[in-house]
């Protein structure tokens, strides 16, 4: 049993040692940051700004891609945990609320990465908003606002705006409940 609280110890120390290794990559960055073991952090002509708290699980990939003349702005609220090898892709906007729950695998958007019918790239900012809850294998399309307290069901892909406090799920998603509470 002793051996197992040691074990939980030495795991939570090596992510905040870790956590201080990564903050000069993220400006602002907010106290005890834990990071897991192989996030990768891709930036150019952006700016990623961290809160308090947050938990950065194995694997995830923060991407924060702009332009010289359009930079990317990815903002992560406090106390906010992001799963294993989910992938967050701005390329303008992308903002994370406070006490949000994004459970592994998820991917978040702002951007399609091609042309279809143009010479440029569309991107429309996406906003998650606080003590949001994203179940695993999920995927959040540009141009998408997650309301206060919204949860979105494990493997859904939501392409539309979610009320606050709404269970969505599927694909496309769909609201399936209204007026939820759910405690982190």
């Amino acid at each position: 049993m002793a051996k197992k609280i040691l074990s939980e110890y030495m795991d939570i120390a090596c992510k905040l040692v870790r956590g201080v290794f990564y903050r000069p990559r993220f400006s602002p960055c907010g106290k005890l940051l834990r990071v897991g073991h192989g996030v990768r952090v891709l930036k150019k002509a952006g700016t990623i700004a961290i809160g308090d708290k947050v938990q950065l699980y194995r694997q995830v990939k923060l991407s924060c891609w702009g332009a010289e003349e359009q930079r990317a702005n990815l903002t992560i609220g406090s106390g906010t945990a992001i799963g294993d090898r989910t992938e967050i892709h701005c390329g303008k906007q992308v903002e994370i609320g406070q006490n949000c729950n994004i459970s592994w695998d998820c991917c978040i958007m702002d951007r399609d990465y091609h042309k279809l019918d143009s010479d440029e790239e569309t991107f429309r900012p996406v906003k998650i908003g606080d003590r949001c809850w994203i179940g695993c294998n999920s995927i959040i399309l540009k141009g998408v606002t997650l309301g206060e307290g919204a949860v979105v069901a494990a493997g859904s892909v939501v392409t539309k705006d979610v009320p606050p406090r709404t269970l969505v799920g599927g694909n496309p998603a769909r609201v399936l409940r209204e007026n939820i509470e759910w405690k982190a």
